[in-house]
């Protein structure tokens, strides 16, 4: 008798769009919740940092303050090849966001543009911004499920 081991939800569902772009950040096709929580752990490769920022169309720099990173810091990352574990849990929210908003949007170029653009809802503030914390991550994850669902009031 072979007993199944139950695996947590993934970050998204496979072969969603979102799904593809965080396994395409992370280079990895583990992309389910324990094996990020893990990586977040072991801190992410400072090549995701330069990716995203890449991405999102932000310099490194500009990039490290939305992550409240020092310039120092961002040098001594760099040169260890990774963040720690703290760095890293704040830019996966910011991989996130990126991932769900190309889901969204259906277009990476749009995506960015909706991250970087003040929102009324957001009380005029980029989505990118606000995404500071957790509490403003989920505030622009909601604006983006609202978007999904056609709501936009």
């Amino acid at each position: 008798m072979t007993v199944a081991t139950w695996k947590p939800e993934s970050t998204a569902p496979a072969g969603s769009a979102a799904n593809r772009t965080i396994a395409r950040l992370l280079r990895s096709k583990d992309t389910d919740l324990a094996s990020v929580s893990e990586r977040i752990e072991r801190g992410l490769a400072f090549r995701v940092f330069a990716d995203l920022s890449g991405k999102l169309g932000v310099t490194q720099g500009e990039f490290a303050k939305l992550l409240r990173i020092s310039e120092s810091t961002l040098y001594r990352r760099k040169a260890a090849g990774r963040f720690e574990p703290d760095e890293s849990d704040r830019l996966w929210r910011y991989l996130h966001l990126y991932a769900r908003a190309v889901e969204v949007h259906e277009r990476p170029d749009a995506a960015v543009e909706w991250l970087r653009a003040p929102l009324p809802s957001l009380g005029g503030r980029a989505p990118l911004a606000v995404a500071r914390d957790d509490a403003g991550a989920q505030r622009v994850l909601a604006v983006l499920g609202r978007i999904e669902h056609g709501v936009f009031g």
